[in-house]
């Protein structure tokens, strides 16, 4: 009988780790194929990564400037330009293909930290091995996170890093020994960090995860604050000490303090449209509208025309709208016989008019919006990054190639526009008008709205068949977006659901740490949530974040009704 037990003992440890090898080998797998198949050097801040990532190489300084002179920049956090780096070095300055390889393999990786981040949430130590199986085998064929493997943009990277900070302050909690919890939040702090450094809304992980910490030491009336208290230093110190370099880089250089990027991606000397800002952010709640009036703002003309209704509360407003817009299409004034003529322009603040509007120069440097400084780094550095296209990358991006290159022509074709201090003074006016008019409507309304297009979006973006599932008849047959739109609309409601099953088996549990840990994804997606949805743009990778805890939950769920042992 022992023997029997030993064998099956054998048998039962070494069929988990084969699954885990299998799983492992279809989520590599998945990616290299996404990879290969969809690869995309189009994303403006993907461009912007590789041109400093380039500079780096070939200038020795940290730049996104195109050509000479190469000026220092702080716009972008030097975490994904120096990984960028790190590969070109080895496989050649344009090699995209090669960074797509390797952040397939850690995209892989992070299906890993999914297991293993189940496996220790799993209150019952029966079903451990049966919900890191199951939260692997969701990681694996997920379609959202796996796109970015194809894609020269910071998901992949950053999503690793989150994980793998929330996988070492699971173990901080857990362990017993006051040393080696220490050791634990050192490492917390060094993921998160490095998190940060690749995107600064990584830092909600440090945040979420120190309240998550402060927040158990209050619940638990015995727990020992002075070791709470070491906990949270090191956990702190670590995070700054990956900071500091960066920090201490940019006091020298630009004598600014600081630690992260720019809210806006500007430069010291660059002008931001904060009325204008502000004024988009009473209307607009999806990314429908975010490529005219907001990423081609400096570069393109804008019409009035092209606003919804509920862009205005009154005839009297969408015709002073209107004026800005003609104003700004034309800032040399040059007559324009079909502006509105009834209405007056309108009266701009007063101090806003007194300030000098910026030089040709700097006004064609100006970086009002995150993406505004992509933009422009793309119209020299595009055709660097499509020579290294091959032939089915150029067929699979054609159409978006082709808008590009339309929206560069007509840029060329009309005289430059320019959003002034003084008409970005007159559009802060207007905002300030309809807070004041529907203030629930500004700070609750729109955020709900933008909140709602977060999470319920079919998170298809960089796939060939991109895009929004209603209105239906709009759907595109030639990519067989009426197959792929429902599909992917329904993954999103199935991980959804399973995460929130999760979350109701952990708190079903007497299990004191699965509390920590529903408490501990509930600040992240919330923060989250909270923090996107006060922003102009709120592009859905933005919580793409989410899936991977979404799995660990599901995994959990899972178990909970699969009888079979592992």
């Amino acid at each position: 009988m022992p023997t029997t037990s030993k064998s099956q003992t054998w048998l039962r440890r070494n069929r988990f780790w084969t699954l885990v090898i299998l799983l492992l080998l279809v989520a590599a797998t998945f990616r290299m194929v996404v990879a290969h198949r969809w690869p995309s050097d189009l994303p403006e801040d993907g461009k912007v990564y590789a041109q400093i990532a380039r500079n780096v190489l070939e200038q020795h300084v940290y730049s996104h400037e195109t050509e000479a002179p190469f000026d220092p920049s702080f716009i972008r956090l030097p975490g994904y330009p120096l990984f960028l780096a790190s590969i070109y070095s080895v496989f050649g300055h344009t090699n995209n293909d090669a960074v797509r390889i390797v952040q397939a393999l850690v995209d892989t990786a992070s299906c890993g930290l999914v297991a293993l981040l189940a496996f220790y949430w799993q209150p019952d130590e029966k079903r451990k091995r049966i919900t890191a199986i199951a939260a692997l085998a969701l990681a694996a064929v997920n379609p959202f996170t796996t796109i970015y493997s194809a894609t020269i943009l910071t998901e992949v990277p950053t999503i690793f890093l989150a994980l793998a900070s929330c996988v070492a302050a699971t173990k901080a909690f857990r362990v017993k020994d006051a040393q080696r919890s220490l050791k634990w939040w050192g490492v917390a702090g060094l993921f998160t960090g490095l998190g940060a450094m690749f995107r600064p809304d990584s830092g909600l992980f440090f945040a979420v995860i120190a309240l998550t910490l402060v927040i158990t030491a209050l619940v638990r009336f015995k727990a020992r604050w002075r070791r709470t208290g070491f906990a949270l230093a090191a956990f702190s110190v670590a995070f700054m000490l990956v900071l500091a370099p960066w920090t201490i880089r940019n006091w020298r250089v630009f004598h600014l303090f600081q630690p992260l990027a720019p809210v806006n991606a500007e430069m010291p000397d660059e002008f931001v449209a904060h009325g204008y800002i502000r004024w988009l952010k009473t209307w607009l709640d999806d990314q429908q509208y975010v490529d005219t009036f907001w990423w081609q703002l400096n570069i393109l003309p804008i019409s009035a025309d092209d606003l919804p209704d509920e862009a205005f509360d009154s005839d009297a407003e969408r015709d002073r709208v209107t004026e800005l817009f003609d104003q700004y299409n034309h800032p040399k004034h040059e007559p324009n016989p079909d502006a509105p003529q009834q209405q007056p322009s309108p009266t701009p603040d007063p101090k806003a008019t007194q300030t000098p509007a910026p030089p040709k120069a700097a006004a064609a440097k100006a970086s009002p919006n995150p993406k505004s400084e992509t933009q422009k780094s793309a119209n020299s550095n595009s055709d660097d990054s499509n020579d290294r296209d091959d032939e089915n990358d150029q067929n699979d991006n054609s159409s978006d190639q082709g808008q590009d290159n339309t929206d560069q022509s007509n840029a060329d074709e009309h005289p430059p526009v320019e959003m002034t201090p003084a008409l970005d003074a007159a559009f802060g006016q207007i905002a300030s008008e309809r807070i004041a008019r529907h203030p629930l409507r500004y700070y609750v309304a729109l955020p709900a709205l933008r909140i709602h297009a977060l999470w319920f979006n079919t998170h298809s973006d960089y796939y060939p068949f991109d895009g929004t599932l209603l209105p239906w008849d709009d759907l595109d047959h030639s990519t067989h977006q009426q197959i792929w739109l429902p599909l992917f609309a329904a993954l999103v409601g199935i991980y959804s659901l399973l995460g929130v099953a999760g979350v109701f088996v952990l708190l079903g549990t007497a299990n004191g740490y699965a509390r920590v840990w529903v408490l501990l994804v509930g600040l992240i997606i919330v923060s989250r949530l909270a923090l996107f949805s006060t922003i102009v743009s709120p592009e859905p990778r933005y919580v793409v974040v989410f899936f991977p805890f979404l799995a660990a939950l599901g995994g959990i769920a899972i178990a909970r009704v699969w009888k079979r042992k592992i």
